[in-house]
């Protein structure tokens, strides 16, 4: 019983010595990649900052793509691509051959035994 006791009391301080350690390993990998500029310029007042200045053209670029991709991604089925009207586009959206397989082999499903209440 005594060695039972002393054996998993030894675990337990290995399987915590060794969390410090990963613990500390991942601390010090973040604050060497951590960038010091950045840290710099959010620590410094609102005031200081220059209105317009990299950080805008940063975001302005961002929407920029993300907008250009959502263009040019088809839709999902039953979403109007674009924002558009639900009227005579709807007809002509692209739906994927896998949906449309994966949709089929669903709706010829037939369960081999009916379902329980």
């Amino acid at each position: 019983m005594l060695v039972a006791l002393a054996v998993s009391g030894l675990g337990m301080l290995l399987l915590f010595i060794a969390l410090a350690i990963l613990y500390g390993l991942m601390y010090l990998m973040t604050s060497v990649v951590r960038d010091p500029d950045a840290a710099a310029v959010h620590a410094g007042p609102e005031e200081q900052r220059v209105p317009g200045g990299k950080e805008a053209a940063t975001r302005a670029a961002v929407v920029a793509v993300a907008l250009a991709r959502a263009r040019q991604e088809p839709s999902p089925a039953g979403v109007p691509a674009g924002g558009e009207d639900m009227g005579a586009d709807a007809q002509r959206l692209e739906v994927s051959a896998w949906w449309t397989l994966h949709h089929d082999r669903q709706l010829a499903h037939k369960p081999s035994r009916p379902r329980s209440p």
